[in-house]
């Protein structure tokens, strides 16, 4: 049997080991620069011993599906293999980087195109123009202290929204909802993923919005 092998960094390499927390905005200019300096130290690691290895961080492109003030948000399933996501809405499609991905210059985008192409159904066009962020790092918590997610996020023209599809609809169920207003995502933010919850924020400021962050504070989540 195999051993799953994934990309991933010596957190001593980066930031002077201080890596900061939550989401980081970046320039799309100054997150490429970021992802190839990832691209250029990161080595494959076997995934079960990256799990328990806080010295080193797992590589993961997570990406949101925007339609205008819309943004793309997915529920995993009992049928979908990681138990911990069960329930929970995530706005970030993405994983881990696998060897089939490459290495070096352009893992990255390859990794993110993969990923997003086995999850949905999705023009090419589209996988195309995703456009990296910033970084989200929680390491608070066990599993994000393993983990950087590499934030990316394509907006969609109509076409291309009208034709996206789930493409495991027993594992995973896949909706468009509004980010601010009356029924607006926030009102579900406890039902999101943490990574998700630190994403939709960062991505509601680069849309021009606030209202998200208002009500988080002021319903103390």
């Amino acid at each position: 049997m195999s051993v799953e092998q994934v990309l991933t960094v010596a957190r001593a390499d980066h930031f002077g080991g201080d890596w900061p927390q939550g989401f980081v905005p970046l320039s799309c200019e100054a997150a490429w620069d970021r992802i190839h300096e990832f691209e250029r130290s990161a080595e494959h690691t076997a995934r079960a011993d990256a799990e328990a290895d806080p010295s080193r961080k797992q590589l993961i492109p997570y990406c949101a599906l925007t339609f205008g003030d819309q943004i793309l948000v997915v529920e995993r399933l009992p049928a979908q293999g990681e138990s911990r996501l069960h329930g929970r809405m995530s706005v970030g499609i993405g994983g881990h980087v696998n060897p089939e991905d490459g290495v070096g210059p352009g893992t990255i985008r390859r990794a993110l195109g993969r990923e997003l192409r086995e999850e949905l159904r999705i023009a090419d066009s589209a996988v195309e123009r995703a456009e990296p962020i910033g970084l989200i790092n929680d390491d608070a918590s066990e599993v994000g202290s393993v983990h950087v997610g590499l934030a990316f996020r394509i907006e969609l023209r109509s076409d291309e929204q009208e034709s996206l599809q789930i493409r495991e609809i027993s594992k995973m169920e896949g909706r468009f909802r509004r980010l601010a207003g009356s029924s607006g995502l926030w009102q579900y933010q406890r039902f999101l993923e943490s990574w998700s919850r630190l994403l939709v924020g960062g991505t509601l400021v680069l849309m021009g919005g606030t209202e998200l962050q208002e009500h988080s504070e002021g319903n103390g989540s």
